[in-house]
């Protein structure tokens, strides 16, 4: 599951006794896409932006960082053009949008008429490459206006003055930490394939494995040998993602931090002070404005003795790592949790992608992805195909954004997560060759907030009906 992004309150129990990878809320930092700058500069800061801007790096040259400045929307009209000529018609038109009464903005909104989009990595990298450096650029100006550093990192996540000026510390293996965690785990990092058969030392989270696997590190306190394991197969994991939808999802080069908990207590108390705080019966999330994935080992291993799972942690790793590498490559470092958790359809789309990876295992060198994990084919063989079972329509369903999604509306949670993983397969899988493309590319609308530029039949080439008649025949056989 993805985090939660509601707010939640600090907990009443205080700061635990463990050390976490960011003490500050991740909503105090949480990047956010090009637009409004959350605060408007004093004339003051105008005044000395000429000769501060002069006084900063040279390697790059800053822009304007608010809407309001002279010249801000010529780097939008820019990216614009970029995405035009790359097929990326509607964000092409959606910065268009957002440069209204830019000179150029009409024409390339008018040369996108007639125009759908064409969604692939290298287009969407691409894309993300060049955003993400034009925040950058921006940042510099508004770390020469004097703003605070809490202000700076919503331009760019990444403004190094900013992080060190709040207390943190950029760390290869695990990215962005306080100071004091980069001192305390940078000595434990062991990179594979130089991890060896014996522990390195005891772990506990005051001293865990820290294990970096080239795309993914496992910070753990599980036995040295699991921990060897789990980093392995987070690593082939990766590769076998990637070879069945990296086609049209980057693979983006940020730390992916994947904090493995052996006791469930750890789990929550970890949550807790992350500010999405869970129970011990929650198996694991993925909160993207930390890039970190929370799992609890002690529940995936209680639940997969209960179901007689074959792995019932790596499903779990599987599943919320998808969440990780589908929101970096698709949000890049300048996405903002806040937009996401403003949508109103299509909230499925994002624990589908998950749920599909489920069931992978590895047979020596061969990736097996046989179907649906057993605990959802559960649900659709008990609740759906028994005797006076009821599949539960798509409609309702597709029609809810983030919030109402966590919801056990129309249907429970249970249901929720068979109806998107099954309808993913069937997408995928089943009929590729007439579904896959406007499956991903839904996929990718819905990480940029943009579902509702076209409909289910112009997505899809079908009424939803006759989509839906097709999915439960598939489903229910």
């Amino acid at each position: 599951m993805v985090a939660s992004p509601a707010r939640p309150e600090k907990p009443a129990s205080g700061k635990p006794a463990i050390a976490l990878a960011l003490d500050s809320r991740p909503w105090d930092n949480a990047p956010v896409t090009p637009g409004p700058f959350p605060f408007r500069p004093s004339m003051r800061a105008f005044a000395l932006l000429p000769a501060l801007l002069a006084a900063c790096l040279a390697a790059q040259e800053p822009l304007p960082y608010d809407p309001a400045q002279p010249g801000y929307h010529d780097a939008q009209i820019e990216l614009a053009r970029y995405c035009l000529e790359q097929g990326l018609v509607s964000e092409c038109r959606r910065l268009c949008a957002q440069a209204a009464g830019h000179p150029d903005a009409a024409g390339l909104q008018k040369a996108c008429e007639g125009r759908t989009d064409t969604y692939t990595a290298a287009a969407w990298g691409g894309f993300l490459d060049r955003r993400e450096a034009v925040q950058k650029r921006r940042a510099l100006a508004a770390a020469a206006a004097g703003h605070e550093a809490r202000r700076v990192l919503y331009v760019d996540p990444d403004h190094a003055p900013s992080r060190k000026e709040l207390g943190q510390q950029w760390h290869d293996s695990l990215g962005w930490q306080t100071a004091a965690e980069v001192a305390r785990l940078a000595p434990l990092v062991v990179r594979r394939p130089a991890a060896t058969d014996k522990a390195p030392h005891d772990a506990t989270w005051e001293k865990p494995y820290v294990i970096d696997g080239g795309r993914f590190t496992l910070v753990t306190d599980l036995p040295w040998a699991r921990a060897l394991k789990y980093s392995a197969l987070l690593e082939r994991f990766d590769e076998y993602y990637f070879s069945l939808v990296g086609d049209v999802v980057p693979r983006r080069a940020v730390p992916n931090v994947v904090w493995c908990c052996r006791l469930a207590d750890t789990f929550v108390r970890f949550t807790e002070a992350a500010g999405f705080p869970m129970t011990a019966t929650s198996g694991g999330l993925h909160v993207g404005a930390l890039g970190a994935v929370f799992v609890n080992a002690e529940r995936c291993d209680e639940v997969g003795r209960k179901n007689k799972a074959r792995d019932n942690l790596a499903r779990t790793l599987f599943h919320e790592c998808a969440h990780r590498l589908t929101e970096i490559g698709l949000r890049g470092r300048n996405g903002s949790i806040w937009d996401l958790a403003l949508t109103t359809e299509h909230a499925w789309i994002v624990e589908s992608i998950a749920v599909v990876f489920e069931d992978l295992h590895f047979d020596g060198t061969k990736p097996v992805l046989k179907g649906l994990e057993d605990q959802r084919q559960y649900t659709i063989d008990k609740f759906w195909k028994a005797k006076g079972g009821r599949v539960p329509a798509l409609a309702p369903v597709f029609a809810q954004g983030s919030q109402d999604f966590g919801t056990d509306k129309p249907v429970g949670s249970a249901e929720k997560y068979a109806v998107a993983g099954s309808v993913a397969w069937f997408c995928l899988f089943e009929h590729k060759d007439k579904y896959r493309a406007a499956y991903l590319a839904l996929l990718v609308d819905y990480y940029r907030c943009d579902t509702k530029g076209r409909g289910f039949e112009a997505r899809f080439g079908v009424k939803p009906a006759e989509f839906e008649t097709e999915w439960k025949a598939w489903v229910t056989k």
